[in-house]
């Protein structure tokens, strides 16, 4: 769906810019390892930094758990086209945008925003003069 979607796009934006979690959690299947290892590394170096900052346990764990443990458990948990999160590499990110926005749109920017261990947020700038 998300291909088609971009697809649908390309005729109607002149600039897409993608702000993501660089994190394999697209392909692997559901329960296999692959996908575990993937949602422990992103998610478990995400939740250590919400509790090493000085704020309340209460206010850590309402971080920890109703955004980012509730992504994760729907990732491992809900098969593809019911959960609503899926986060693609980087390489991925650009190989889909570069198939569903065609020859007219070109990467205009590529940044690393955040990384830490086992954790790295992307923005990609794609663009069109067309």
């Amino acid at each position: 769906m998300r291909q088609v979607h971009l697809e649908r796009l390309a005729s109607r934006i002149r600039h897409l810019i993608l702000f993501e979690l660089n994190a394999n959690h697209d392909t692997p299947e559901l329960n296999s390892p692959e996908l575990a290892v993937s949602i422990y590394q992103s998610y478990g170096a995400m939740v250590d930094a919400i509790f090493a900052h000085d704020a309340s346990i209460e206010l850590a764990e309402a971080c920890a758990d109703r955004f980012l443990l509730a992504e994760a458990v729907s990732i491992l948990t809900e098969p593809r086209g019911v959960r609503t999160d899926y986060h693609m590499l980087r390489g991925q990110w650009k190989e889909q945008l570069r198939e569903a926005l065609g020859l007219t749109f070109a990467c205009l920017g590529e940044f690393t925003d955040y990384a830490g261990d086992g954790a790295e947020l992307i923005t990609l700038h794609y663009g069109t003069d067309a």
